[in-house]
């Protein structure tokens, strides 16, 4: 299915007004504040965790630069965007391994809420970087 009339709710004059960076940050703090049920402070899987929290914090730090970048250098805007996009996909993976070695009901309903609102930004930043493309893309 395509939609062929696409329509800007506000206009955007920085980057907080993208909606993509709004949640992209507020899943950034949700990672933050994750917090491991007691019996699982295995050296490895806190690792995981505080990979998990480097991680998160790319995902808006690229949105920013790319919006930055998307008017004097565009590939360089959709590199930062692809970057973005590749952070996501490690951030659901490394979600996916912890919601199946920690078996806690209430860490694992967390997991997956967050899990399924990284999936959400990986299409708003796709569909970013499509309309940028429609845009700013010098033929």
């Amino acid at each position: 299915m395509q939609y062929k009339k696409i329509r800007v709710r506000t206009p955007v004059r920085t980057f907080r007004d993208l909606e993509v960076y709004q949640q992209a940050i507020k899943l950034s703090a949700d990672v933050f504040n994750l917090k491991l049920p007691a019996k699982f402070k295995d050296p490895a899987i806190c690792g995981e965790v505080d990979k998990l929290k480097e991680i998160s914090k790319i995902v808006p730090k690229m949105i920013v630069e790319s919006y930055d970048d998307k008017f004097s250098n565009f590939s360089l805007a959709e590199k930062k965007l692809e970057k973005a996009i590749k952070a996501i996909n490690l951030i659901i993976a490394k979600l996916d391994f912890l919601n199946a070695f920690v078996d806690n009901e209430k860490w694992r309903e967390q997991l997956l809420g967050i899990l399924k609102k990284y999936e959400r930004v990986k299409i708003r930043t796709l569909n970013l970087k499509k309309a940028w493309t429609r845009v700013f893309k010098k033929s």
